[in-house]
């Protein structure tokens, strides 16, 4: 099958690494595949995955001179569907800014309509229901080639043209059961039946079978490991943690805390981390590559995996962390809060779940993950299952394909 992916950067960008094994196995099921980022940058991401993606991406200008020539020439080339598809953003967008987001991303639209043309491209698909999927949706309305989205969290919230997509749309693919309850608001009851779950997958890495199948006593080494793999965002909770661990320190337990990320949140991270004097306990460690994180999993480097995530103020929530995923497969122990879909992947047993914005109640998980070697072998156990079970990716884009099939 030939398919267009739309991304938001992938492969550029750090943002969406989640999305490049997607792709990647998509490619290895023997599909033909383009993928074509919304706003590309100069450099790709970090990491062997991004350049594998890269090899099928078509660079196209979010805006330049050249490409509004072309989208010009396009547009008197098919005069009445552009007009019809300008006349749609207008109707269904919902207000000034998703108006004037979805037609500054018209000329890409149209563009990427003729590259699919070009390049006889029999399905679509789009991450994310914002403009990446107003992109698919105008180059199908241009082109007749079916197409479908993928919608995450804060995405679904904005509801973006959501319904004139789900009308056009062959299906929606939802990542989660909060995420599918949140959508439904936005769809007309006949198109409801297009709505599927289909989690996000994860690959369970053959490099896996380095780790013991023992867990590691962390009194043996000279420090308890902690990773938090997230970007430095209100919603991640970094502050909370942070606090978590001047409780263990006060406690005497030697941990040392890894943060994989970068963001707006970085500077004020560190002045807090410096004010409680916790600099030799917490490291910055910047966005590193997504397989390099695998392979520190696959050595056996890190110890628990902690996503302190929280719900914001204006509601943005998490999905479904691909970060727990990938420590669970690992058979990681993972610890995060009981908010967005979180549960869903932790429930049973899998992780550990808390109450949001406590510190006190992250500094005990931890606690207990140190001290309770049988507690830490069930999530190991409970972890890898439940990530085979649910998310393994060979699925995951097995169900995927079915549904662009038809």
């Amino acid at each position: 099958m030939k398919i267009a992916y739309i991304t938001a950067q992938t492969p550029y960008g750090n943002g969406e690494q989640f999305i490049l094994p997607e792709i990647l196995e998509v490619i290895n099921k023997g599909n033909d595949v383009i993928v074509i980022p919304v706003r590309p940058e100069n450099k790709i991401a970090k990491g062997k995955e991004p350049k594998k993606v890269f090899e099928y991406t078509i660079y196209i200008p979010l805006l330049s001179f050249h490409s509004l020539l072309k989208s010009l020439f396009i547009f008197f080339k098919y005069p009445f569907r552009t007009c019809k598809i300008i006349y749609s953003i207008l109707r269904n967008s919902g207000n000034i800014g998703k108006i004037i987001k979805n037609l500054l991303v018209l000329p890409k639209g149209l563009i990427t309509g003729e590259v699919i043309k070009k390049h006889d491209i029999e399905h679509i698909h789009a991450h994310w229901a914002s403009t990446p999927s107003t992109v698919a949706y105008i180059a199908s309305e241009l082109t007749g080639v079916p197409w479908s989205f993928t919608s995450h969290r804060w995405d679904i919230a904005e509801n973006n043209m959501i319904t004139e997509k789900a009308r056009s749309s062959k299906f929606i693919r939802v990542i989660d059961k909060p995420g599918y309850e949140e959508i439904l608001n936005f769809i007309d009851e006949k198109n409801r039946l297009k709505c599927h779950i289909v989690h996000v997958g994860i690959n369970l890495n053959h490099n896996f079978n380095k780790v013991s199948n023992e867990y590691i006593n962390y009194i043996n080494k000279k420090s308890f490991i902690i990773a938090i793999p997230a970007n430095f965002v209100e919603k991640k909770g970094h502050i909370y943690f942070i606090h978590a661990v001047k409780k263990l320190i006060e406690l005497n337990y030697n941990v040392t805390c890894y943060f994989f990320g970068d963001g707006p949140l970085e500077n004020e991270l560190k002045t807090l981390v410096d004010k409680l004097n916790l600099n030799n306990n917490i490291i910055f460690k910047g966005k590193i590559a997504h397989d390099e994180l695998l392979e520190l999993y696959a050595k056996g480097e890190i110890d628990c995996v902690v996503l302190p995530s929280i719900v914001t103020e204006d509601g943005e929530k998490e999905g479904i962390p691909v970060s727990l995923m990938e420590a669970m497969a690992y058979k990681i122990p993972v610890i995060s809060t009981n908010t967005g879909g979180i549960p869903e992947l932790l429930g049973d047993g899998a992780g550990i779940l808390v109450e949001q914005k406590d510190p006190d109640a992250l500094a005990e998980a931890i606690e207990r993950l140190m001290n309770e070697g049988e507690l830490r072998r069930k999530l190991q156990e409970k972890g890898y299952k439940k990530v085979y079970k649910e998310f393994y990716l060979p699925n995951v884009v097995d169900r995927l394909l079915n549904l662009m099939k038809g």
